[in-house]
């Protein structure tokens, strides 16, 4: 705990989670806030450097917005709930494994049909931008207070194109002699394949097994899957894992294509006018409330301090 922000500035704010990187803490009813941790600003620095290319090309509605940034902060858009949150609430599992033991409920079959339009579309716009999210599983994804889904945390995005280091499974699958291949649409397609499994089954592909990682590993190495139905959500997750899209983009529009994606209310992308006034909050918080924060990192192996009201 000795890298947490200094008492004084978050005394009365809800830790909201904390990550390899970042500690995050609620700020008010809108507002999130991200704050580095000790020794991980070039992480840090390198999701903030995202959130600058996002805005140059309009954001997108899938995507957690960022609405004013300084080295070792990030001030964000709030959101109610983690999506592996929302699935362990349908789960009884094992405190002390951590291991799904039953599947309580499933989401309704339209909620899941909004997701996978959501989170598709989220994929395909980092696609037209030549990127990939290079985290993806259900720990980065968020929900907002409408229950829209929504892409978060880009401090690994990678190049479409690029070597994948791979995720623990069932978020990556080894290809024979080749690792985890390369970033793109057969990578991205089958980590979302397994994402809307967890969803439609309640829980991660093979975990009601009790497999080892190692097994599982080498069961998506062999493509040997669960046994699916014929249901149109099960058909999707199948030719996912296969790659049979041949572009997010094509992924996207046949999830939008879903009964539950049309009638679902859309989530929108902030004007330029709450932006505003968002980031003009941020600003004013920096000089109340947060007036005098520091940001200690360690980067390169010395210690770096920046005084964020003077940079605001």
């Amino acid at each position: 705990m000795s890298d947490l922000p200094p008492s004084r500035f978050i005394s009365g704010l809800d830790m909201l989670g904390r990550g390899a990187t970042a500690w995050a803490f609620k700020l008010d009813q809108d507002i999130a806030i991200k704050y580095v941790r000790k020794g991980r600003l070039k992480e840090f620095q390198a999701e903030n450097e995202m959130y600058d290319l996002f805005e140059k090309h309009g954001s997108s509605p899938y995507i957690v917005h960022s609405f004013f940034r300084l080295p070792g902060l990030n001030f964000m858009q709030l959101m109610s709930s983690g999506l592996d949150q929302r699935i362990y609430s349908n789960q009884r599992r094992d405190a002390k494994n951590l291991r799904c033991l039953e599947v309580l409920r499933l989401e309704p079959t339209p909620k899941v049909e909004q997701w996978a339009m959501e989170l598709s579309g989220a994929l395909a716009w980092l696609d037209s931008l030549g990127l990939v999210q290079g985290d993806l599983r259900p720990h980065n994804i968020l929900l907002d207070g409408n229950d829209h889904l929504k892409l978060a945390d880009f401090d690994c995005v990678a190049k479409v194109g690029s070597r994948n280091p791979g995720n623990p499974p069932p978020w990556a699958r080894l290809v024979p002699t080749d690792g985890f291949g390369m970033y793109g649409t057969t990578s991205e397609q089958f980590t979302f394949g397994s994402i809307l499994y967890n969803l439609t089954h309640g829980c991660e592909p093979y975990e009601e097994l009790d497999l080892d990682g190692n097994e599982v590993v080498d069961l998506l190495r062999l493509m040997k899957f669960p046994e699916l139905s014929e249901s149109t959500l099960d058909q999707v997750t199948l030719r996912c894992w296969h790659g049979d899209f041949e572009s997010l983009a094509d992924l996207a529009c046949e999830m939008a294509s879903l009964d539950g994606a049309k009638t679902a209310s859309r989530a929108v992308s902030f004007d330029e006018d709450y932006i505003a006034q968002m980031r003009e909050r941020c600003r004013k918080l920096l000089t109340g409330s947060l007036a005098g924060i520091d940001i200690a990192a360690v980067s390169s192996g010395e210690e770096e301090r920046v005084s964020s009201h003077h940079r605001a």
